[in-house]
């Protein structure tokens, strides 16, 4: 892939990444201000869930979903770094760059993504 492409989806991935980020903690934020714990209770520990209320399971859902695209995003400025930005890691061809456009973090190409979900969905069944 040409230098000048790398850089933009570099410099892409970059803001991504950074809004993603926030995003994160944004979400982060919001579970700490719904879990309120009371006063009277003891300092021993608790896990969160012992207080959550219903919409902390909204919200780790997005968080999890949050962090699992920055940690994609990740995975994909450090290929560029090491120069397989733009190949499936399952076949090795040259992922399209419409589909590198629409989801410039994606490993795989189009016919690998799709028989990966089929995959998933047998298994699902």
């Amino acid at each position: 892939m040409e230098a000048q492409k790398l850089e933009r989806y570099r410099k892409a991935l970059l803001s991504l990444r950074e809004r993603v980020g926030g995003e994160v903690n944004h979400v982060v934020e919001s579970i700490q201000e719904d879990v309120h714990v009371p006063n009277d209770i003891s300092k021993a520990p608790v896990h969160m869930a012992d207080w959550a209320v219903e919409s902390v399971d909204a919200d780790m859902e997005v968080l999890n979903t949050a962090r699992g695209i920055f940690d994609e995003v990740s995975a994909a400025l450090e290929r560029i770094t090491s120069g397989t930005f733009g190949k499936c890691e399952s076949c090795g061809a040259a992922i399209s760059e419409e589909r590198l456009k629409a989801i410039p973090y994606t490993p795989h190409c189009l016919r690998c993504a799709e028989a990966g979900a089929a995959g998933e969905a047998e298994e699902a069944e």
